[in-house]
């Protein structure tokens, strides 16, 4: 019965060991992310049902206007509601990071490798010799603000 006893506490202490050891273990490796803006709309069927689908900024760095969501095949992603839209999202990849300034537009993001995300970024980053002039707003061009 002693040697039960002590074996199993000998286990019991080598499998504490062994958890804290790899609780001990940091990562170096860093995560990349792709953002986009995606807003859940109303929409009507071809015929004529009611349903939801998912508008999303390309996360390509693309230019910033919505278009419909698709899948692999081309299809367009259509669901039920908001939440099942965000439950679409998550199981594909996306992370919530924050609602938008309305309900159903929220600000995600997506796992990539740093290899995709520079490819990314060198694809579809440009470099202007003449600086680009910002849209301002009304208060800004009150201000008389330049951003140079």
């Amino acid at each position: 019965m002693k040697k039960i006893r002590l074996f199993l506490v000998a286990l019991l202490m080598g499998i504490t060991l062994n958890i804290r050891a790899q609780g001990n273990t940091q990562s170096t490796q860093r995560d990349y992310y792709m953002y986009s803006c995606i807003e859940v709309r109303w929409a009507n069927k071809a015929n004529g049902e009611q349903c939801f689908v998912i508008l999303i900024t390309p996360g390509d760095n693309a230019q910033q206007r919505f278009s419909i969501l698709k899948n692999d095949n081309g299809k367009a992603v259509v669901v039920r509601n908001m939440m099942e839209g965000l439950a679409y999202l998550q199981v594909h990849g996306w992370e919530l990071l924050q609602p938008r300034e309305n309900i159903g537009k929220w600000l995600v993001r997506k796992k990539v490798s740093f290899e995709n995300l520079k490819k990314l970024v060198d694809s579809t980053t440009t470099y202007e010799t003449v600086t680009p002039k910002v849209q301002l707003t009304l208060d800004e061009k009150t201000l008389k603000v330049d951003y140079e």
